[in-house]
């Protein structure tokens, strides 16, 4: 091996040591989810749907979702049908532990039902 072919070699292997090993991407939010005070709430259903609320049950967006994954979270994008024309509504969600997610800041916990 010529020492040009060697530099690169190792110049290869030092790239990827220091990209260290890909991030696992979370998984989606799927369950109900409640505020404390349930002044909010979130349902993300294992089929594709979801709706965000208030305490009263006013609906602030549903429709058809999405998960784009992180490796603490993602981004949940709601196609509300709440619009004149279904709109996309992006939620930032970051897992916090099993039971536990915030959302845009919020701290909502895994509710039964």
């Amino acid at each position: 091996m010529t020492s040009a072919k060697l530099a690169a070699a190792a110049l290869a292997v030092a790239c990827l040591a220091a990209a260290g090993p890909a991030a696992a991407q979370s998984a989606p939010p799927v369950g109900f989810w409640a505020t404390d005070d349930g002044s909010e709430r979130l349902l993300v259903s294992d089929n594709g749907h979801c709706m965000f609320t208030n305490g009263q049950g006013q609906v602030f967006s549903s429709g058809r979702c999405s998960w784009n994954a992180s490796s603490r979270g993602g981004i949940l994008t709601v196609m509300s049908e709440q619009n004149y024309r279904p709109a996309p509504i992006y939620y930032n969600v970051v897992w916090i532990n099993p039971l536990t997610i915030s959302v845009q800041g919020d701290v909502f916990r895994k509710r039964a039902g």
